[in-house]
């Protein structure tokens, strides 16, 4: 619908890949619906919209700021890790995860890549921990959130679950409050999907963590 959701656009490509490493076991594929499924998508389920793109060289020392680096290097890494490609992954995830964390101190729009690329590497602690520096500084963050959410699926459900009821309550009052909310719009409709599903699905007796409830306290 438009051109702004063309698979060529970079801004739908980071949507799809930021996507994929937040619903673990969901792909999202260019040009159908995205189906639930249990395997990442094969490599040639991209198009030829993104070929170009996965294939370009990454050169951080060209690029016009360290921050642009690392998301050169987030984009990459999170494509190789998404289209199965394993040894560009254990490459580039790594690498990206170093770039940001050499940038310190990060925004929350840079902490929110961090937690996914540690989602992706399997450092549920480290993305958790991304994640609540988010939330320290804005508790009702809805990246922050989300990250904190995913990060606690596996470990924590009833928190997870809280996290996401709390991602759905302040979702209206967010929106457009702080440009990352605008860089990454078209992830949302696939955030708020996730909420609901987890929350459906999930234990009825979750709780929200004691030390979250405490900051988002009036």
């Amino acid at each position: 619908m438009g051109s702004e959701k063309a698979p060529g656009n970079p801004d739908y490509r980071l949507a799809l890949w930021v996507g994929a490493a937040v619903l673990v076991g969901v792909a999202i594929m260019i040009g159908v619906d995205w189906p639930t499924q249990t395997s990442a998508p094969a490599p040639d389920a991209m198009s030829a919209g993104t070929r170009d793109f996965a294939q370009a060289p990454v050169d951080p020392a060209a690029a016009q700021s360290p921050r642009m680096a690392a998301d050169q290097l987030f984009n990459r890494a999170m494509m190789a890790h998404e289209t199965g490609a394993e040894q560009q992954a254990a490459v580039f995830l790594p690498e990206a995860i170093g770039a940001y964390q050499r940038l310190e101190p990060l925004d929350a729009d840079a902490l929110f890549h961090l937690a996914l690329l540690q989602l992706a590497v399997g450092d549920q602690s480290g993305a958790r921990a991304s994640a609540d520096r988010i939330l320290a500084a804005a508790p009702n963050h809805l990246l922050g959130l989300a990250a904190a959410a995913q990060a606690s699926e596996q470990s924590a459900p009833n928190e997870a679950k809280a996290f996401w009821q709390r991602y759905l309550d302040a979702y209206d009052e967010q929106q457009g409050r702080v440009p990352e909310y605008q860089h990454h719009q078209q992830l949302f409709p696939i955030l708020n999907g996730r909420a609901s599903e987890f929350i459906a699905r999930a234990p009825a007796n979750a709780t929200l963590p004691q030390a979250a409830a405490a900051k988002s306290a009036p």
